[in-house]
C-alpha cells in the first residue's frame, strides 16, 4: 500500500474500525493491512494505530478526533453477520468446486448446504427491507450458485459451448443483482456493485480453472483473493445499510 502521509491515531472508548474508515475515507481492510496485530473486535483504548487517509479526506483541526460511533455493538453485529454470511458463501462454493472437480460422493449434500446460503444473506437484508426485496435477493443468489455449479461441471467435462453460454448467463445474473441492490439503497452504486460482482466471478473462474488444471498453488492463491474480495463486498453492503438507516444504530 502506498501512502504519502499516514496518521497515528490513538484509540478512544467507543471507537471501531468501521467508524474510523468512514471518517478517514479509507476501508476497514486497509486499516487492518497497516495494523496486522490488532483485534478489530476488541480495540484497546489508548493503543496507537496507523491510518492511511483516502484521497477525499480533508485534514482539519478535528482530524485526530473523529465523532464516536453511537452504537458500536449494533454496527459490529451487522458487520459480523454480513461477513460471516458472505464468507460461508465462498467457503461452501469452494467445497462444491472440489466435490465436482474430483467427482466426490458428497456433491448432493454439499450442494444442499450451499443453497442454504442465499436465505442466510437475504435474512440479514430482511431486517431493513421488505420481504419481497429479501426474496429477490435470495432468488438471484440462488441462481448465481446454480449457474456456477453447472459451469464448473461443463468446464470439467470439456463442454465448451455450454460453458460459454453459462458464463454469459452468470454475468447477466450479476447485472440483475447489481440493479436490484442499486434500487433499494441510494448508497449502493449499481456500477460499483456490478464491478464487485464481476470481480467475484472473475476470481472464482480463476479458482475453478486452476483447480481443474491440477494447479493447486494457483487454485489456493485465487481463493485467497476470492476471500478478501468478498469481505470487502460484505463491508460495502453493511456500510450502505448503516448510511441509509442511521436511526437503527443509535
Amino acid at each position: 500500500m502506498n501512502c504519502f502521509q499516514t496518521i497515528q491515531y490513538t484509540i478512544r472508548q467507543g471507537d471501531n474500525l468501521y467508524q474510523l474508515s468512514r471518517y478517514y475515507q479509507t476501508t476497514v481492510q486497509d486499516i487492518l493491512a497497516l495494523n496486522p496485530n490488532i483485534d478489530p473486535y476488541n480495540l484497546r483504548v489508548g493503543s496507537i494505530i496507523t491510518i492511511c487517509p483516502g484521497d477525499r479526506f480533508i485534514s482539519s483541526a478535528s482530524a485526530s478526533n473523529p465523532p464516536a460511533c453511537p452504537n458500536t455493538s449494533m454496527q459490529f453485529d451487522l458487520m459480523g453477520n454480513m461477513r460471516e454470511a458472505w464468507i460461508q458463501h465462498v467457503y461452501w462454493t469452494r467445497l462444491l468446486l472440489i466435490s465436482i472437480a474430483e467427482m466426490l460422493g458428497d456433491q448432493d449434500a454439499t450442494t444442499a448446504r450451499l443453497l442454504q446460503n442465499p436465505g442466510n444473506i437475504a435474512a440479514i437484508f430482511s431486517n431493513y427491507y421488505s420481504a419481497a426485496t429479501a426474496n429477490t435477493i435470495e432468488q438471484l443468489l440462488t441462481e448465481h450458485l446454480t449457474i456456477g455449479a453447472d459451469l464448473i461441471t461443463a468446464l470439467r467435462d470439456g463442454r465448451t459451448a455450454d460453458a460459454q453460454e453459462l458464463t454469459r448467463r452468470w454475468y447477466q445474473n450479476a447485472d440483475r443483482m447489481a440493479e436490484a441492490f442499486g434500487s433499494i439503497n441510494p448508497y449502493y452504486d449499481p456500477e460499483e456493485v456490478q464491478k464487485m460482482l464481476y470481480d467475484h466471478l472473475d476470481l472464482t473462474t480463476q479458482e475453478v480453472e486452476a483447480r481443474l488444471a491440477d494447479d493447486y498453488q494457483a487454485d489456493i492463491e485465487a481463493f485467497n483473493q476470492v476471500e478478501q474480495e468478498v469481505l470487502s463486498m460484505a463491508d460495502y453492503f453493511s456500510l450502505g445499510i448503516m448510511q441509509q438507516f442511521p436511526q437503527e444504530f443509535m
